[in-house]
């Protein structure tokens, strides 16, 4: 059996990847803006934010490649060793890739830099993307400004050649910057250990909303197999129930062929009730309580007044639900084994509501065959199905002495 998941199973997985590549993202806007707030900066350096989410892009590529394609084809299908070598593989590329166009850009800003410094006007006739990647922000670029704060902007205590050989061209923001941006510009092992990182937390993460989704197609497979269950037993109880009813029609035909014609009427409405009322999974216990006074009846067509029959139901029952046939298997093993033609015998049912649940109390005369009424195939098939429906959630209770054999079984109910 296959149950396809809906987007709305995967919508909690994707908003936390979303949201962390929003916070990775936004960190350096957010950085540039503190750095306003505390007068180390004059304005945004767009240029310098640019750039690091530049230093970002590949780690979200490996990032997208990793979630839609390893991850499914390579890593859920327990292909684990071509995915670790396909990972590398990826990764040393994408980084051998991103390594090569930092050093045209790297070389780009240099020459953009000694030409500026040699021929300073033309930073007027620049064009409009030059100073993107230019050491000074925009702002500090025009002529005869004096800037307020140098050391903000480029500190003369940072080895400038150290931080190109790490893999920092010029530092955007200070000794600011947010400390794990920093490990996305350093040097090539240490991306490697960053992506690293990204790719265990994308497993990690993939792994527990797959539980998560296995755990919920297991619960509907054992919902299917229980509702598989509950039919089966149904219908076995529906063919045991309708062969005991005939042999009394059969048994009255010759003997009062007027009862006989009123047993008919019954069985049409009992036969009515199981066709299409059964089907449902709970059913008004009013039709319920409907169902085993037309059956009683049933079966007081065909004793004598040697046999005593009482019925006590519930008269008003509201909305109250109870799964159907739950207790024509009890009535039928008294009338089956507690009547003896020899003998006065009597059978007794009341049912009654008590508190949130419904208490059914069955019984009839012991002529010493309560063996098969303890193992009947109705009994056996109801406390299967009561035990599937209810699990703990019920009681059932069978007593027996030399005159009486007695059944209690209390189940809640569905408002």
């Amino acid at each position: 059996m296959h149950i396809r998941h809906s987007y709305k199973h995967y919508l909690p997985e994707l908003m936390i990847y979303i949201a962390v590549w929003v916070i990775v993202f936004l960190a350096p806007v957010v950085g540039n803006f503190f750095d306003l707030l505390s007068g180390k900066a004059t304005s945004m350096y767009w240029g310098g934010i640019f750039v690091l989410w530049l230093d970002i892009l590949p780690f979200f590529l490996l990032f997208l490649l990793n979630e839609r394609v390893l991850l499914p084809r390579l890593f859920l299908r327990q292909k684990v060793a071509l995915y670790v070598v396909s990972v590398i593989v990826v990764s040393v590329v994408v980084f051998s890739a991103w390594g090569a166009f930092s050093t045209m850009r790297f070389f780009r800003e240099r020459e953009i830099e000694l030409r500026m410094r040699k021929f300073p006007d033309s930073r007027e006739h620049s064009g409009p993307g030059e100073h993107l990647f230019s050491d000074n922000p925009p702002a500090m670029m025009n002529s005869g400004v004096q800037e307020k704060n140098p050391e903000a902007r480029f500190p003369d205590s940072i080895d400038q050649k150290k931080l190109k050989r790490i893999g920092f061209p010029h530092p955007p923001f200070g000794r600011d910057m947010p400390f794990f941006l920093i490990l996305f510009r350093g040097p090539f092992f240490g991306r490697m250990l960053i992506a690293l990182l990204m790719f265990s937390f994308n497993i990690a993460v993939k792994l527990f909303f797959k539980s998560l989704r296995d755990q919920e197609l297991m619960k509907e497979m054992e919902r299917n197999k229980l509702q598989s269950e509950l039919d089966y037993l149904k219908y076995q109880i529906n063919p045991h129930f309708f062969m005991n009813t005939l042999n009394n029609i059969h048994a009255l035909v010759d003997l009062d062929t007027e009862k006989a014609k009123q047993t008919i009427v019954e069985l049409s409405r009992l036969m009515r009730y199981v066709l299409y009322e059964s089907n449902n999974r709970t059913i008004l216990l009013a039709k319920e309580v409907q169902f085993l006074q037309h059956y009683v009846e049933l079966m007081r067509i065909r004793y004598t007044h040697k046999v005593r029959v009482d019925i006590s139901m519930p008269q008003d029952t509201g909305n109250i639900q109870v799964p159907p046939l739950l207790f024509i298997s009890f009535v039928e093993n008294a009338f089956k084994h507690g009547i003896s033609y020899q003998r006065p015998s009597f059978v007794a049912v009341d049912m009654h509501l008590e508190n949130d649940k419904v208490v059914f109390h069955c019984s009839n005369s012991n002529f010493g065959n309560s063996d098969d009424q303890h193992h009947g195939i109705g009994l056996e098939n109801i406390r299967k199905r009561l035990h599937l429906l209810f699990e703990d959630h019920y009681s059932l209770s069978i007593k027996e002495t030399t005159e009486c054999f007695d059944v209690l079984l209390s189940v809640p109910v569905v408002a």
